[in-house]
């Protein structure tokens, strides 16, 4: 009984002895220095992520704001050279520096007048004014006006020109009442050469842009950001905010020397200490305390031979009444001990805290080394060096545009999809005609390659940024043999198909029976018709319930693996945005649904539609009334009906400044006069000519500029498509 006390008061005394506490200390010196490794290494990995989404984001913005001011360039060069096109232009050049005769007012009427047009027709709104000078002259034509100089105006000592100066300092002429001459602007300017054969300049064309239109474009551009800086070489032509250490430069895709930075604030990179981040380190320290625990039960186990002998020596002190022989008989016992315990012993000795770990390489199969495919048109060629490929055809629609407008923007398209080149994915594109490009995406790993054409779809919008283009595409099957590269362009050409019954402004995968056996997540087919009607009827239980239904199906019934539930989150994305724009597309109400792009749950993302749905309903609840809606109209109608002859007045004007979609005016147009817009403002024009040719003696050029129209030819003829003759037949 004693011997048993003793033995329970040793268990509580382990720490008494200096050999375990060492032992002990050792496993958790092991253990702490483990995790704190483990913790730093995790706060540096989420400091890092952190820091390079926050450069990505921030790069992204000076790339975008890049490219709104890469398209002021465009609309200068498009102004230039309708200039040097223009007739009425060449007829003044012809008239005074050929011939040598005076100008008539009416050769001078015209060319103010064209000038004027070219000006509005670039729908620039930061264009402030166009001007032209001839070599030589001492007087300066703008849209509406005539200058005089003192002095002749100089040729360009280099051309194209972009600066920040006056007109007076860049033509090397005089003008003091005029502020227009001596206002600094940032001037775009190229030679004037009529489009001659030898191409000898006999002019400068200036096309002046307001640098407060271009601050607060470049505000709205780059929230958040500290400053912002557009140089051409060595000289700085618009500045905003100050310079900081974190500078993103973007180089123009117009002009060579052009260059846009982008100033962050240093608390943009910063990593935010959340709750979700912390929540690992605080299991790691539960974790280590479990570790603890466990040291203590094994430094308990490797102690307890050595703690024997310790108490086998005291006892026999305690209890020596034979002598010699007693103790003999403990020094073998002892030595039998070691020598029963002598795994302990060599356990004790050899143990050691460090684990090896080695690493799995990979070879990449598959490979082809320098093999080259032609791409169906221009005999382009395509080097691809993985295994997996998928190859979509990118389809941009505007109306009535030019070749030249349509290459343009497939070349925004085109360096927008390069830049989703990464170690994973390599991005090949290749034109196939104005409207359409090819792009394949090449990779070693078939997964995650559908949801990237999402990402590009969208980072194609956000490259045009210009809501008159529609971006469609249509995507082949994942591909592993290179030779059929012609087959799934001709997949991705019939997925493009699609769009005949699904519209424009989508992603369209091709699907056969295979396919669509193999999707195994679940997705309503008439998702989009209930979630319009539930918003319309402000029926949430509805829209909830169905969110339910999707997540049951795709979450709980079923093991789904991770890309298809990125695929089901994505569809239900933008079944929800279609949706909203659908329902609110006609109101002056916009709900903006963003893209979760942290890491989330499948119940978190879920709550976030759910939300988004919400207060879509109490959004559109609190839409005004058919009062509000009825004096809009009038007022609307009001406006058209007195300003229809400003050559000014056009659909997205009208929008503007009532603050609406161009599509609600056209709607409120065809219910109050049954006709477009454009037939409403044309038929009260040519009303009114109808009033001044019955009552007045004007010619037919001043009743035309009178009426709202630019020149004689468009009057004569929309005048003859509402009246069915011309107006000089008519007045007879």
């Amino acid at each position: 009984m004693n011997r048993k006390k003793a033995a329970e008061g040793q268990e509580t005394s382990y720490f008494h002895s200096r050999i375990f506490i060492r032992l002990f200390l050792s496993y958790a010196l092991i253990i702490a220095v483990f995790l704190a490794l483990y913790v730093g290494m995790y706060l540096t990995a989420c400091s890092t992520y952190y820091r390079s989404a926050a450069e990505r984001e921030t790069q992204q913005k000076a790339a975008s704001w890049a490219t709104v001011m890469d398209r002021q360039l465009l609309a200068a060069q498009s102004v230039c050279a309708a200039v040097n096109t223009s007739e009425n232009t060449r007829s003044i050049l012809s008239t005074v520096y050929v011939e040598g005769h005076t100008i008539d007012a009416m050769q001078m009427y015209r060319m103010l007048n064209e000038l004027k047009r070219i000006k509005g027709a670039s729908a620039n709104m930061n264009v402030y004014n166009l001007m032209l000078a001839f070599t030589g002259d001492d007087r300066v034509y703008t849209g509406g006006s005539v200058l005089a100089v003192e002095g002749e105006s100089q040729p360009l000592t280099e051309s194209p020109y972009i600066g920040l100066t006056t007109v007076s300092r860049l033509l090397g002429v005089r003008n003091t009442s005029a502020m227009v001459m001596n206002k600094e602007f940032l001037i775009y300017a190229d030679d004037y050469t009529a489009f001659n054969s030898n191409g000898a300049a006999k002019g400068t064309v200036l096309v002046l842009f307001e640098q407060s239109g271009l601050k607060t474009m470049t505000l709205s551009a780059l929230p958040g950001m500290a400053g912002a800086r557009v140089t051409c070489g060595e000289d700085v032509l618009l500045e905003l905010g100050g310079e900081t250490e974190h500078a993103f430069a973007v180089e123009s895709m117009v002009a060579d020397e052009l260059v846009y930075t982008v100033y962050a604030d240093a608390k943009l990179f910063a990593m935010p200490l959340t709750v979700s981040m912390l929540l690992p380190v605080g299991m790691l320290g539960l974790l280590g305390l479990l570790f603890l625990g466990a040291t203590y039960l094994f430094s308990k186990r490797y102690y307890r031979p050595i703690d024997n002998i310790g108490r086998m020596v005291e006892s026999s002190r305690e209890h020596d009444t034979t002598g010699q022989d007693e103790i003999d008989g403990i020094l073998e016992g002892v030595r039998s001990l070691i020598g029963e315990r002598n795994g302990y012993r060599e356990r004790m000795i050899t143990i050691t805290p460090y684990a090896k770990q080695g690493m799995i390489q990979s070879l990449l199969s598959g490979d082809i080394e320098h093999q080259q495919l032609e791409v169906i048109t221009d005999e382009r060629f395509v080097g691809l060096r993985k295994a997996f490929f998928m190859l979509a055809v990118v389809n941009v629609a505007a109306g009535e545009m030019s070749v030249q407008q349509y290459r343009d923007a497939q070349e925004l398209i085109a360096h927008a999809c390069r830049e989703l080149s990464s170690e994973e994915h390599t991005v090949v594109c290749c034109a196939k005609n104005a409207q359409n490009l090819f792009v394949i995406i090449n990779s070693d790993d078939g997964e995650g390659m559908e949801a990237l054409f999402y990402r590009m779809y969208q980072t194609c919008v956000e490259a045009l940024d210009d809501p008159r283009y529609a971006v469609t595409l249509g995507v082949s099957r994942l591909e592993s043999d290179i030779q059929a590269l012609r087959d799934a362009c001709a997949d991705a050409e019939q997925a493009l198909e699609q769009m005949m019954t699904g519209g424009r402004s989508s992603v369209y995968f091709h699907e056969d029976a295979q396919d669509k056996a193999q999707r195994r997540y679940f997705f309503p087919r008439d998702a989009h018709k209930r979630i319009v009607r539930g918003l319309k009827e402000g029926n949430l239980p509805d829209l909830e319930a169905m969110l339910e239904e999707i997540y049951r199906c795709n979450a709980r019934e079923v093991e789904l693996p991770l890309s298809e539930l990125r695929l089901m989150v994505e569809e239900l994305h933008v079944t929800i945005r279609n949706a909203l724009r659908d329902v609110f597309d006609l109101s002056t109400t916009h709900i903006q649904i963003e893209r979760i792009r942290e890491a989330a749950t499948l119940e978190e993302i879920f709550a976030y539609y759910r939300t988004v749905l919400a207060t879509a309903i109490s959004r559109r609840e609190a839409l005004p009334d058919a009062g509000e809606e009825r004096a809009l109209e009038k007022a609307l109608c009001a406006y058209i009906e007195t300003s229809f002859c400003d050559p000014e007045l056009s659909l997205n004007a009208v929008a503007e400044r009532f603050g609406v979609s161009t599509k609600m005016v056209g709607l409120i147009c065809k219910e109050v006069y049954g006709k477009t817009f454009l037939q409403c403002v044309r038929d009260l024009q040519i009303q009114h000519a109808v009033s001044l040719l019955q009552t007045t003696e004007d010619t037919l050029e001043e009743i035309a500029l009178q009426c709202g129209f630019t020149n004689l030819l468009t009057f004569r003829r929309n005048f003859k498509a509402v009246m069915g003759m011309n107006p000089s037949d008519y007045r007879k």
